[in-house]
């Protein structure tokens, strides 16, 4: 038998002891550059070329020699004589003297001997002349040929997660296909007696599975792969095949239920037959009844069946494991804002607790309305923007304090 940990222990523990030492996937795999936003990229990639590649207008209007300019103004202005047109996806294809110009859009090709643009506001065309108003200097309204991204440059570290801007760096490079970390599968398996599937009509002492269905959706919204395993009743039988299949499924299994101090719950027994329960416990409310187990290679979570303790233990928890072992720098939850809380609320003595709150944008504040219950209710996850903290060893929240948000969308 592997020794219990029944200690409740305070969240950063959990992120300093467990979390951060579980082990970076290694596993890669190539994916079309589109469909990798949220992925890990599992090389160094440098630039080929130069970006935008050659030097281009950032405004309609006229391709000049800037010293033509100089001390121009509405009572005193410049002529140039136009003589052509800078057409898109296209070189012009003379070069322009002192004294000429070309007309040119905004993202066309500068032509030779031009160095800056005029905007169109400020010239007054006639006939093959053109009058400007406003004088500019040597490379005003000009993006260089490699002032987007130089050749060379690296676009995105190893290990570096990523986003839309990387996306349209590497398409822009003519980058199609990139060698990313894989993601881990999630799997997922719901228990207890009383739960039953939300296609069926159910007993006054039965709830329907809310919790599984949720952290799927949830999780492919951020672009992990769930997979959910049939509901499990109270049997440590079923509940070591339920274990057993995730494990030989997924990377991480997740058991909704079971966590609580109870006859008749086996999570934790099943964890310590497959491996090893490093934490029982944690000093946070909603979701006390966490419990943290590992195998050599995948992480096995308890999470508490109430539906608030959940949501709140898997925002807390399960996505910081997921971002760790793909590889995020900054896999811990973020604060996404500092906001006024509109009421008093009171906290529970040695314990974390974390409140679902609506925000309100009062003359550029943000003030959070809590929405109070219990954690056997979900309503306040749906009517919520997030939730807000108030630290362990803190009393409660006064009403006009500042504390912490944390976004759950």
């Amino acid at each position: 038998m592997k020794k219990r940990f029944q200690k409740f222990v305070p969240r950063t523990e959990i992120y300093e002891n467990f979390i951060s030492k579980l082990n970076f996937y290694e596993e890669t795999f190539e994916l079309n550059t589109e469909d990798t936003i949220g992925f890990a990229s599992a090389d160094d990639i440098y630039s080929p070329e130069n970006l935008p590649g050659f030097d281009k207008s950032t405004i309609d209007g006229y391709a000049v020699f800037a010293e033509d300019t100089f001390g121009a103004s509405d009572g005193n202005p410049a002529f140039l004589r136009v003589v052509g047109e800078v057409f898109m996806g296209e070189e012009y294809s003379e070069e322009i003297k002192s004294g000429e110009c070309v007309k040119i859009p905004t993202g066309g090709m500068l032509p030779k001997g031009a160095n800056a643009c005029v905007m169109v506001e400020n010239t007054n065309q006639i006939g093959k002349r053109v009058e400007i108003y406003k004088s500019v200097a040597p490379g005003e309204n000009i993006l260089k040929k490699d002032e987007d991204v130089k050749k060379g440059n690296i676009i995105i570290s190893k290990g570096e997660i990523i986003n839309i801007g990387h996306v349209h760096n590497l398409m822009s490079l003519g980058i199609t296909k990139i060698k990313v970390y894989k993601k881990p599968i999630v799997c997922i398996v719901p228990t207890g007696d009383e739960v039953v599937e939300p296609s069926v009509s159910r007993k006054k002492t039965q709830i329907r599975d809310g919790n599984s269905y949720t952290l799927m959706a949830w999780l492919t919204s951020k672009g992990y792969q769930a997979k959910r395993y049939k509901l499990v009743k109270d049997n440590p039988d079923e509940f070591k095949e339920a274990v057993n299949w995730g494990l030989e499924n997924g990377d991480v299994v997740v058991i909704s239920g079971g966590s609580s101090l109870g006859a008749r719950d086996y999570s934790l027994s099943t964890i310590e037959y497959f491996g090893e329960v490093f934490y029982n416990g944690v000093q946070v409310k909603p979701g006390k009844p966490v419990i943290f187990g590992k195998t050599d290679e995948k992480v096995i979570l308890g999470l508490p069946g109430n539906p608030t303790s959940f949501i709140v233990s898997s925002y807390l928890f399960l996505f910081p494991i997921l971002k760790k072992i793909i590889g995020y720098k900054e896999y811990l939850p973020q604060i996404s804002n500092y906001v006024r809380v509109s009421t008093n609320v009171p906290s529970v003595q040695g314990r974390e607790r974390f409140i679902f709150a609506k925000l309100e944008n009062r003359e550029n504040e943000f003030i959070a309305h809590p929405i109070l219950g219990e954690s056997g209710i979900a309503s306040p996850f749906r009517m919520s923007d997030g939730i807000i903290r108030i630290p362990l060893g803190k009393e409660g929240l006064y009403k006009d304090e500042i504390c912490e948000f944390y976004s759950l969308k």
